[in-house]
């Protein structure tokens, strides 16, 4: 791994830390080995440790004395906790996003709604999702609200976990998957705050279900 720039050395390797967890090369519960992280990046295991100590704020990753750094297990709980909180972030991002969002705004929205759309069209699985992300961070940008933008942007790495996690949605799934996301965006467009808060609930919801029955 080449890195960009040696000042956040500790940021990127965390991100590099986080994508190997997020795509279950490592694997829930296992154990993360400083020295082993230190060869394959050609680093010393300083930056590591802080690399461990920031994604345990994002509860990737859990340190315990003598035992060292394990990926965090997700559990039904974890699950439906982390769930439930974005459920309420995203329908006040819908909220302050109907308010505050600009007409330039609500074209990019409608934009990543269509890319969506064509993925799912496509069974283009991974576009869909890393679309389905796009349209969610458009809105955030939208809202207007960094604090909010903060508080998702660190739920996002568990989020993504999650949701690769759930990676078997096609055919008919993914069409009703990608129908409630378009009905969500007619109702940002149309400016409908009560109905597009009902939909991401229901969105959510749905979501929740489905991974914790896996």
């Amino acid at each position: 791994m080449t890195f960009s720039d040696k000042s956040n050395l500790s940021e990127q390797i965390a991100e590099y830390i986080s994508e190997k967890i997020i795509c279950m090369v490592l694997k829930p519960e296992e154990r993360i080995f400083e020295t082993a992280i230190a060869e394959e990046l050609n680093v010393s295991r300083s930056p590591i440790r802080e690399a461990l100590r920031i994604l345990e704020k994002k509860k990737l990753v859990e340190l315990t004395p003598r035992r060292g750094a394990t990926v965090t297990k997700m559990s039904k709980e974890f699950i439906g906790d982390l769930c439930d909180v974005l459920t309420s972030l995203l329908q006040l991002t819908a909220r302050q996003c109907i308010q505050n969002g600009t007409l330039k705004d609500f074209k990019k929205i409608d934009e990543a709604a269509a890319t969506v759309q064509s993925c799912a069209v496509k069974d283009d699985l991974s576009g869909y999702y890393k679309a389905v992300f796009d349209f969610g961070i458009t809105c955030l940008h939208s809202s207007k609200n960094q604090l909010l933008e903060q508080l998702v942007v660190e739920l996002l790495p568990n989020v993504r976990r999650v949701l690769y996690a759930s990676f078997t949605l096609n055919g008919e799934e993914l069409k009703k998957d990608m129908e409630m996301l378009l009905l969500g965006n007619q109702f940002v467009q149309s400016k409908n705050i009560e109905m597009a808060e009902s939909t991401i609930n229901s969105y959510m919801m749905k979501a929740k279900e489905f991974v914790v029955n896996m």
